[in-house]
Formats: structure tokens, sequence, C-alpha cells
């Protein structure tokens, strides 16, 4: 879902705010228990919204304060006011008269609601106030002095505030264009259409001419309905028709729009049931009689027949349709809607001139504006599109006096006064037809990620680019386009030159090319550390940068980072952007910023069990914290069963939480997946035997000896399903470990384990061949002495001692890690010139 800069503005302070007053709870209160701190029923609050996050229930109040919202947070500081600073509780002061209407606000924000006339400005002037009275405000003035300087920059944010979930009806309502400047007027019309549609009749309409706001008050009545605390409805289903945009003298087509009712009736039923139905007409009825459905059908001229007034005509009880139509049905319960009031005309042109900053109008005094409004006829497009006109620069009593076309009056002028920039991405557009993302449009034009902000709020702000939601398959991802009537107008009147066109087209065989590349080093090892995985093409470009960071993290941290930042502005609902963060946080040793890089992004791709395998791994073998790798771990695993990554990572956490049964579990899951990797496979084994080797050593004859036995011929079972070349090395030492250990075994006991380990020690004696014929001489014993200065030592086995030097390690690094006791494989070298002696020794811990 797309948000207007207005909401994305109101989001930004409300933010703040809400971050400098749970700043100053945890710096006045933090120390204290929640519960002593929080009313039971706010402490049930944030400890539900904990859990939603997958959290344990916490007593520290610190750790509940992310879940605070503003209400909660207020009213947390007001009744321990006389705790707190003296500027603090002027602060409070303040706020409290402002509490109610701000928390409306919030809500309006938080859940998608349509936003008020005055909405930002409250914000802003509590915000000032708020200024004024503290310094505990240092993030709300941040972003205060950041949205003066750069009001572009909201367009890069995610709307996310802690709060319940909406449990009102569900709906599929879009964002209203009056989201920018709030509802005008037309309260008489709201309450009739809200009567009928609460009256008799199945079907009302909302009939009158093209731009008048017929699909504003529907939009207006639906999200009204939705609010209501005694719903009407169970859903509501949104499905627009609108097929054209009528001018004053010509029709302009929409590409792609619904054309007949049949397509209508397609749409809704695939609102309903997530797919398109056989019989979409039969599908939607069954809903609207199984549920108390409110279908809105927008633009319904378009697709007027037969079959949709037979439709109508068979609604079944408690369900309802409302409609908007410049053509009465004659079957339903219409209300005419009317021009806007003079006032209300002129309200709408004064917020709309504030909203987008254009001097020549706020400077106007209130009777010329007025002047201007009636004009207007009381069309709201009209007045949109004029505002846009005089914002481009061209003067107010050339639009008004002018007939011509409203798309000539506003789209030619507006071009005219655009910045090169903005110039340039239009050009891209129009080269490069098709939804793309801010990343996208940064890769072909050679932008920034501010410059490509900047750019693109100009041109919304200029009515040239229309935003919507692009499904990416796992999260929605912000798209920016043409008008229809953009495109029409400048292909005829500012078509690109050819050269220009050639370049722009080389720019996206490169974004192609490199797409290209990056999906096949996604598909050939998905779960590399340096794979940065692309879900489509608008993450290609974000996608190079994070492959650049990775590059660039070797030469220092800080250009890495930066170039992250520039990824997740482009591309904010982009999982890997956070994911290469993390990683490059986690080699900089700084686990904090690694561990909330990585949360950061689960919260955007919580089922991406590639994620999970990053964030899992780096929890269990960087971090220190198996029990939260393992939970990890096996969620990514819920999502893809059969990946032996994940479960190569599930056995080793097992292993270092000492659960040595579920480890050996995991690794026979993992070999008896028909696609693992060689490499998989063999680290598998490794872990199985490290396992089973661990449990005997901690198994004495007076515990449970069949367990142990019963281990021991799972891992065996699952290390004979595998080729033996991937048994050979470390793999063939640890069998030989685990020989001698039941060789042991089967000295100190009888009967069915004495019996079981002989056989065990046979079947490991037959695999140990298979897989290395020469390794039958490797013995092992365990560590009598290290000279540390003399870098040499003795292992003891069989009642005999074995030099050893530091040179016969396999792995030199292992000397650091020697201790007396400790286990190890070698090849026994007899006689030799000073006795007997260790070579190829394998430390195996």
């Amino acid at each position: 879902m797309s948000f207007s800069a207005t909401r994305l503005t109101c989001f930004a302070l409300l933010s703040a705010i809400e971050q400098d007053m749970r700043d100053t709870v945890e710096v006045d209160l933090g120390n204290s228990p929640a519960a002593e701190v929080l009313p039971a029923e706010r402490l049930e609050k944030a400890q539900a919204r904990r859990a939603r996050d997958n959290h344990k229930p916490a007593r520290e109040l610190s750790r509940l304060l992310p879940y605070l919202d503003f209400a909660d947070s207020f009213e947390l500081l007001r009744t321990r006011r006389s705790e707190l600073p003296a500027d603090v509780q002027t602060s409070l002061e303040l706020l409290s008269p402002r509490l109610e209407r701000i928390v409306a606000i919030r809500n309006r924000v938080a859940h998608t609601r349509p936003m008020e006339i005055d909405d930002s400005s409250v914000l802003l002037d509590a915000a000032q106030e708020l200024l004024g009275s503290s310094q505990v405000w240092a993030t709300l003035r941040t972003t205060v002095a950041r949205l003066e300087s750069d009001p572009s920059y909201v367009l890069g944010l995610t709307i996310s505030l802690p709060g319940d979930p909406d449990r009102g009806p569900q709906h599929n309502l879009p964002i209203p264009d009056f989201d920018e400047t709030g509802f005008f007027g037309r309260k008489d019309e709201l309450r009739r259409i809200k009567k009928a549609i609460k009256g008799a009749y199945p079907v009302v309409s909302i009939l009158g001419d093209g731009g008048i706001g017929k699909t504003s008050i529907a939009l207006k009545v639906a999200y009204e309905l939705l609010e209501d605390p005694n719903p009407v409805f169970d859903a509501f289903v949104w499905v627009t028709a609108k097929a054209t945009i009528l001018t004053t003298t010509e029709i302009k087509r929409i590409n792609g729009a619904i054309e007949t009712s049949l397509g209508l009736f397609a749409k809704a039923a695939e609102q309903l049931v997530g797919e398109e139905p056989v019989d979409p007409i039969a599908e939607v009825l069954s809903y609207m009689e199984s549920f108390r459905i409110l279908l809105i059908l927008d633009n319904l001229e378009t697709v007027l027949d037969q079959r949709l007034r037979d439709f109508l005509l068979d609604l079944p009880l408690g369900s309802k349709v409302m409609v908007t139509s410049r053509i009465g049905l004659g079957i339903e319960n219409p209300v005419q809607l009317q021009p806007l009031s003079d006032d209300d005309s002129t309200r709408l042109l004064r917020a709309l001139s504030r909203i987008r900053s254009v001097p020549t109008l706020t400077s106007m005094s209130q009777v010329a504006v007025e002047a201007l409004a009636r004009q207007m006829a009381g069309h709201p497009a009209y007045i949109r599109w004029f505002v846009a006109g005089v914002q481009s620069g061209r003067r107010p009593e050339d639009l008004v006096s002018s007939n011509e076309l409203l798309l000539d009056f506003c789209m030619s002028n507006v071009y005219e006064y655009l910045g090169d920039a903005a110039k340039a991405a239009v050009r891209s557009m129009q080269t490069l037809p098709g939804g793309r993302n801010q990343a996208e449009l940064a890769f072909l034009n050679e932008f920034g990620a501010a410059d490509t902000q900047a750019v693109l709020l100009e041109l919304l702000t200029t009515n040239f680019v229309q935003m919507s939601s692009q499904n990416s398959g796992e999260t929605l991802d912000t798209v920016y386009q043409l008008s229809e009537f953009a495109r029409q107008y400048l292909d005829k009147h500012h078509p690109v030159l050819p050269q220009e066109r050639t370049w722009l087209l080389q720019r996206s065989h490169e974004l192609t090319d490199l797409g290209f590349e990056l999906s096949v080093e996604s598909s050939s090892s998905p779960f590399a550390r340096e794979t940065v995985l692309v879900r489509g093409m608008g993450d290609v470009h974000a996608a190079k940068l994070l492959r650049d960071a990775l590059l660039q993290a070797s030469h220092g941290i800080g250009t890495a980072l930066s170039l992250c930042k520039e990824a997740q502005i482009l591309a904010p609902s982009y999982y890997e952007t956070w994911r290469v963060e993390g990683h490059l946080h986690a080699n900089d040793l700084n686990h904090g910023s690694a561990i909330a890089a990585f949360e950061r992004a689960l919260e955007l791709a919580p089922e991406s069990p590639i994620l999970r395998f990053h964030f899992g791994s780096y929890l269990l073998n960087e971090a220190g914290d198996p029990p939260g790798a393992l939970n990890v771990l096996q969620a990514g695993l819920r999502s893809q069963p059969d990946s032996a990554e994940l479960l190569g990572q599930i056995a080793w956490a097992h292993y270092c939480l000492g659960d040595m049964p579920s480890s050996v579990a995991s690794v026979g899951h993992l070999l008896g997946l028909p696609h693992s990797s060689a490499a998989d496979r063999k680290a598998g084994c490794v872990v199985a035997l490290r396992a089973t080797n661990r449990e005997l050593q901690e198994t004495t004859p007076s515990n449970d000896s069949v367990a142990i036995i019963d281990l021991v011929g799972q891992t065996i079972k699952a290390l004979e399903r595998v080729n033996p070349n991937q048994l050979r090395n470390e793999a063939v030492d640890r069998i030989v470990l685990l020989r001698d250990q039941l060789r042991r075994l089967e000295g100190s006991t009888a009967g069915y384990v004495a019996t079981e380990a002989a056989s065990a020690q046979a079947r490991l004696l037959t695999l140990q061949l298979k897989s290395d014929r020469v390794s039958g001489a490797r013995k092992v014993g365990y560590v009598k002495a290290i000279v540390q200065d003399k870098r040499f030592g003795f292992i003891r086995a069989d009642g005999a001692d074995s030099f050893f030097h530091y040179r016969d390690l396999i792995e030199r690094r292992d000397w650091d890690l020697l201790a007396e006791g400790m286990y190890c494989a070698y090849n026994p070298q007899v006689p030799a010139p000073k006795g007997p002696k260790s070579e190829e020794v394998r430390l195996l811990t």
C-alpha cells in the first residue's frame, strides 16, 4: 500500500515523539521492574505485542519500552510525573490537552485510515512547542530539522508503529487521493449515503460528473463504516472499473483497465477467494450470502450491461453494493453528488497550496483565493490540477481564463518548470514504460538515493507520476510510472531524442544483464554469505550496491556501511540490505548492531529460510547464543524442511547445547536428503561422530549403556548411507576414536551392550577401510604432556608414550588449543631414531 508524503511526514513526527518519550522513560524510570511501573492492563498489552514478535515475557521495563505506544508512554510519564525533571513535566503539560487529538492521528497513520485536513499542522505545532520546552526531544529535533532541509526523505520511510492488530472488518480499501489534504465538506451527502447503505436498499449509487469526487466520497463512507463500533459488515471489497479519464473535450483511455462486467466480477472474486474462480459471479454471490459484505464498484458506467443488472437484482440479504457512476442504474437508491461549495473549494485550494508549498497561492488574499475557487466550479480534480499548474510557474489568471484541455493547461506548463533531473527521470519512464521502484530509476538515471527521492517528490506533487504497490513475492514494493495523461502529453510534445533513447535502452540492458548475473549466483550458492538474493528486477541495483559493500568490507567498514544505507533508502522493503549490514557488523565484532540489523531483516522477510540460516549461523558461531540460534534455524526449517544447510547448522546447535541424540537425528535427516551437497554430507558426518563420541565419553557402564548403544547404531546407519569418499580425513579419525571408545565399553560391560559394541566396531572398521584403505594404521590417544616453549609434546596410547612436534599437526592452528587429556589421532612411526614418534596428528575435540 502506498502512502502520501503527508501521511509519511506525520509518521516521522509521531515516531520521533514516541521514541523520545520511551528514551525519557528509560533514563528516568528504566531501572524499575515493569510490574511496579506499568498498570496491569498496559503491561499485559505490551507483553502481548512482544509475544507477537516471538519474544518471551520480560520483567525489565527497558525490554518492554519498544512495545509502548504514544498513549502508553504518555500515561506512564504522567503518573510518575513527580519523579521527572521539571522540563519534562512542562512538556507533559503541553501535550496533555492535545493527547486525544494526537492519539487519533496516530491511529489514522498506523491503521491506514484517511488523514484529516490539519493532522500534519497539529503535529508540527505540537513538535515546535515540545522543542521549546525541553532538551529531551533529541530525536524529534533531528526529525524536524531534516523535514525542513529535505522533506522528500520521508518517501523512503516504512510506516511501523507499536500497536495491536486491526480487529475491524477485513478490507482492501485503497488510500484515497484526499489523504494529502483530508476530506472537505459534503457532510450532508456523507450522512445520506451511510443512512442509505444501512437502510433497506441493497444497492446505493453515487452519481455525478467526472472529477466531481465520487470515488473520494465513496472511500470516505467506506472508511467511516469500517470504524463503526457496531460494524454492519464483515468485509469491505473495493473494485474499480475506471477505464477512461474525462477532460473538457475528449476521453482518454487507461491501458489495462477492466472493460467488462465479467472482468469486474472476476476481480471482486479474486479479492474474496485469493484467485480467479471458474464462475466469478456465483462465487461473489456465495460469499455475499455467507458473510455481510459491502461490495464497492467504482466507475460502474464503463462496464454497465445486463449481466451486471441481473447480479444487482439477485443480491442476498445482509450484503450491500455501493457504486459510483456517471449514469444511474434505475434499480438503486441514488445520491447525486453536487460540486463542492465555494467555501469548501476555497479551503481545498488553500490546503493544497500550503501542503505543496506554492507561494504564489499561499500569499494571496482570501478574496483573491475565493474568486479563483469559484471559477473552478467546485470540481476537486480541477482544483488539484490548477494548483499543480501554478506550482510549475504559470500565472493563476492564465490558467483559469483558458478553456483548453485540462491536460494541456496543466501538463505542458508543469513540464516547462520541472528541474533537469526530474525531466531526465520522465524521459526514462517514457522510454521504458511500466512501474519501476526507486532503485531501478536511480540506476537508469545514474542518480543517488537522495536525488532519486527528491525527483520523485517533485513529479508526484505535479501529478506527472502515479505511485502504486507491487507484490514482489515476499513483500510489497512501491513503484512509480507516468500517468496516462502525462504519457500521452509527453509523447506528443516532448518525445525522447534517439540518442538518449539508445542510452536509456543500453542502461536497461545493463540492469537486465546484472540481474541475470545475480540470479545465477543466487541459484548456484543461495546460502553463501557473499550471495545477494534478488526477488526481481526492482532489487538488482540495490543488490549491486550490497555486493560492492561486501567487497569493500576488507578496506574498511565505513564505506561498506554507507553503501548499505544507500541501498536501504532506495529499497526500504528489501531485507537483504539489512542482512548484509548484519554481516558487516559481525565482521567488525559489533554484535549489538549485527543482531539489530538481522532482526530488522527478519521483520521484512520473516518466512525466508535463507535469511534465518544466516542469522541463526551468526548467533551460533559468532555471537555465542546456541539457544537463540536453534530457535531461528528451526523456524527456517519449517519454511524449507529439505534444507541441508539449515539441518547442518541445527545439528551443530544441538551439539553445542549438549543434546547429542538430537544432533545425530538432525544429521540423519540431512543425509537422507537426495539433493544435499557432498560438503554438507561430509560436515554432517563429522558432527554426528563428534556427538556420538562425546556421548560415549560422558557415559559410564553404570549409566544407561543401552541408550548410548542405540545412538551409536543410529550414527552408523546414517554413515552407511553416504559415499565412502565423504568419510575421509577428519571423519576417519573420529571413526577410529569411536572404535576405541566402543572397545573400552565392550570390555566393561556384558550381554547385549557388549555384543552390540563389538558389532558396531566391526561395522565402523568396514566403513573406515572403504573410505581410506591406508587409515588402518591410524591410532588414537590422549595428550599426556606439552612443552610449550619447545613446541613438542607426548601422546599416550596403549600404555606407551609417543613424541610429536608442532610441525606434525595437520592443522597447526590447533597448537594453541591443545591441553593435556585431549584426544588426538595420529600415524605412529616405530622405530624412530629417538623412540616412538607421532605424525599427521589431528586434535579431536
